[in-house]
């Protein structure tokens, strides 16, 4: 219990400290200069704002009387014996002296502040650089001044011209009428421009008000929001506790911070034992080992990964990086118990495998039995209308075929049978034979058909020849079907040790919102199905698998409505090709 409530008063403390950190943040995020102090005129804390206006550090401003901040001592007293006695915002206008004993003028505002039974506890200062304000209005004087100087000079020299040259007195009294006038119209247009602009600056400070008082009720309303806050983690515990799925968070630094009850009961492990530790010292705890490895000590992304436990268990992990504006907040492993899944997956495969097995055998004889009515059809003197009964007979028979190999060969690919034998070939020696087969199908349909090879000659790969076959006619045969016009082309490249096969076309692409289950088994894009087109969804899951299963990679790049590319790699380096086949 002592250590509960041990733990308990950290967690408090943390959180606590935790909404100052806040606080401090809000304060130095405020544009306007803003300072706390106690009732006895000590200040207690100032934002970066202030520090700015002012020259002061924090640390060398906090405690001092706030008297101290402002030219006229006096005053600066009287002023803070009112704020103490008023309910609402009191302002003033003052000088502030600096660090560096420079004097700025600002328009204070102050606000008191009442504890839990309505007591005086202190106030907020609020400060508001007023000096283009008073410059302004040093401008206008200065202005007026000189103006009136300029009159007096120009009355002078009048008064002279008039003794000298009495003869053009009426001349020079219209004259400087006209200059009166222009000078009244000009005087007219500058008081015009002064009260628009004195205006402006009134509803500027009006504004500026408003702000200061909305940011003084802010402040003075942090307990409430500090109170809300809690019951809001509460609530937020509360949900993470009776979450299905197990729930680890890590904050930035990769240290553990919480494990729901349910991720405890998954792992076998109590969060007292494992909270504050660091994601490679977890390590240490055996049933955490598996998720560790499948992560990292990174934390890298993970979208669905499993995992299987040593009680038989099979686990969905999938990570989610936590943000909020943009900031890193920690990460969050998401584990969902999929052992049930697993085990209707593996019935499904054996029903599949079942299914396609006893297909096959009544297939293959309706196959052969319609190739040997076709071999004598001339003989047997058909008609041509059963001929080609037939004939379509025994091309849907054989998409039957090819649909029940491709599902067995998923079958074999999830239960981990699908057999490899691979040799060291050239690559030539198995994509010349499929070129040759295939060129013919696509010129007969109208399209252009285009083939690259590097110049220089490939190394060496370790493959199976059938199986890599298998990839290259299935990217092909997709690219055919797929192009009404156009041209379809296939690319072979030697690029840092890799050798690349691709094969681009400019058919109907594939949807954005699509591409990412385009590996998925039986997955067919919307607007292929739409196409009068044949296939089963089972040719690029294969594929894909068959690739890796030799050390590649596959991938597409895609656009709707303007075609695609399919490429895999293989390695070419010797080292790495009996690396990767020595560990499969």
């Amino acid at each position: 219990m002592e250590g509960e409530k041990k733990e308990l008063e950290e967690g408090q403390k943390e959180e606590i400290e935790d909404l100052r950190r806040y606080i401090e943040d809000f304060m130095s995020f405020l544009p306007l200069a803003f300072c706390m102090v106690s009732q006895l005129d000590r200040i207690l804390d100032n934002n970066k704002a202030f520090q700015d206006i002012s020259g002061y550090e924090k640390e060398e401003i906090v405690g001092n009387n706030v008297v101290f901040l402002f030219k006229d001592k006096g005053k600066a007293e009287t002023f803070t014996a009112r704020v103490s006695t008023k309910k609402g915002i009191v302002e003033e206008e003052m000088t502030l002296l600096t660090k560096g004993n420079r004097e700025i003028p600002v328009k204070v505002s102050a606000l008191s502040r009442k504890d839990g039974e309505g007591n005086f506890s202190g106030y907020f200062l609020a400060f508001t650089d007023i000096t283009e304000s008073k410059r302004f209005e040093e401008e206008l004087e200065k202005k007026i001044k000189e103006r009136t100087e300029e009159l007096e000079k120009a009355k002078e020299k009048l008064e002279e011209s008039e003794k000298v040259l009495e003869v053009k007195i009426a001349a020079r009294t219209r004259e400087l009428a006209e200059l009166n006038m222009r000078l009244e119209e000009r005087v007219r247009e500058r008081t015009k421009e002064i009260e628009e602009k004195a205006a402006e600056l009134e509803q500027k400070a009006e504004e500026m008000k408003q702000t200061q008082t909305a940011l003084l009720n802010l402040a003075e309303d942090a307990d409430d929001s500090s109170r809300e806050a809690e019951k809001e983690k509460e609530k937020t515990l509360a949900i993470i506790n009776n979450f299905v799925d197990g729930v680890f968070l890590f904050d930035p630094q990769k240290k553990l911070i919480l494990a729901n009850p349910k991720a405890e009961d998954m792992f076998d492990v109590k969060l007292k034992d494992i909270s504050g530790r660091l994601i490679k010292n977890l390590k240490s705890f055996s049933t955490l080992k598996p998720l560790i490895d499948l992560i990292g000590e990174d934390i890298k992304e993970v979208f669905r990964e499993e995992i299987s436990t040593e009680n038989g268990v099979y686990l969905e992990v999938t990570t989610i990086p936590i943000k909020q504006d943009e900031k890193y907040m920690g990460i969050l492993i998401n584990i969902h118990d999929i052992t049930r899944e697993k085990g209707v997956e593996k019935s499904k495969s054996e029903f599949v495998s079942v299914a396609a097995h006893q297909l096959r055998t009544p297939l293959a004889g309706i196959k052969w039995t319609l190739q040997a009515i076709l071999e004598e059809e001339e003989e047997a003197n058909i008609p041509e209308e059963i001929v080609d009964f037939i004939k379509k007979a025994y091309e849907a028979n054989s998409r039957m075929v090819a649909l029940v190999n491709d599902l067995l060969n998923v079958t074999r690919i999830e239960e981990g049978r699908y057999v490899y034998e691979p040799e060291e070939t050239e690559l030539m020696e198995i994509i010349n034979p499929i070129i040759e087969a295939y060129k013919e199908h696509i010129e007969n349909k109208g399209l252009e058909f285009e083939f690259q090879k590097p110049e220089e000659e490939l190394p060496m790969v370790k493959v199976d020849k059938e199986k890599i076959g298998i990839v290259v006619q299935n990217f092909l045969d997709n690219a055919m079907k797929y192009t009404m016009e156009g041209k379809v082309s296939l690319t072979i490249e030697h690029i840092n040790g890799k050798i690349k096969v691709s094969v681009a076309d400019n058919g109907v692409g594939i949807p954005d919102d699509q591409q990412k289950r385009l590996f998925n088994k039986f997955f067919r894009a919307a607007n292929v199905q739409r196409m009068d087109t044949e296939g089963s969804g089972l040719g690029l899951f294969i594929a894909k698998n068959i690739v890796e299963s030799h050390g590649g990679k596959v991938g597409f790049q895609s656009k709707a409505g303007e075609g695609s590319l399919f490429y895999f790699t293989l390695p070419a380096n010797k080292e790495e090709i009996d690396s990767f086949f020595k560990a499969f």
